[in-house]
């Protein structure tokens, strides 16, 4: 009977630990809020967009965002505008902080995410998934919408 409750114990232990492992990308989800996100849609006869959102960090952690992914296209970047001798300028950054219970606005002539080599046009209208990708390997799964140009005037187009 001893070595029966061993290996009962043992058994659940170990399906404890696995339900935890599967819930911890939930957990970490329910975690951060990502709200009026969209994505531009493409322009005819190019093959780039950008993607806005504003991402809420409801830890008590720093996170870093580090990218993202997508099967619209295999390279999307964190990109930056900044003001530079008069001009403005585009340029790439490897990953953007959140400060703990902060808030990170993408947005146009701001932090954005640059889509390149898209597979086929976004319409307007539509929908894309997105994969978040965050310091210490964790990932959010998002749905954004497609917008017009037209009808997000605010929007800028690189």
């Amino acid at each position: 009977m001893n070595k029966l409750m061993e290996y009962l114990t043992s058994l659940l232990v170990i399906a404890v630990f696995g339900f935890c492992a599967l819930c911890t990308n939930q957990t970490f989800a329910e975690q951060i809020s990502v709200e009026q996100g969209y994505v531009r849609a493409t322009i005819p006869g190019t093959s780039i967009s950008s993607a806005y959102m504003t991402i809420i960090n409801n830890t008590d952690k720093k996170l870093s965002l580090l990218g993202a992914s997508s099967e619209v296209s295999q390279r999307i970047e964190i990109h930056q505008h900044t003001m530079s001798d008069g001009m403005m300028k585009m340029r790439q950054v490897k990953s953007i902080n959140i400060e703990a219970r902060g808030t990170l606005i993408l947005e146009p002539l701001g932090y954005h995410l640059m889509i390149f080599n898209l597979d086929k046009p976004l319409n307007a209208g539509h929908e894309s998934a997105f994969t978040l990708h965050f310091s210490e390997e964790k990932d959010i799964e998002i749905t954004l919408p497609i917008h017009s140009i037209k009808r997000k005037k605010s929007m800028h187009h690189h």
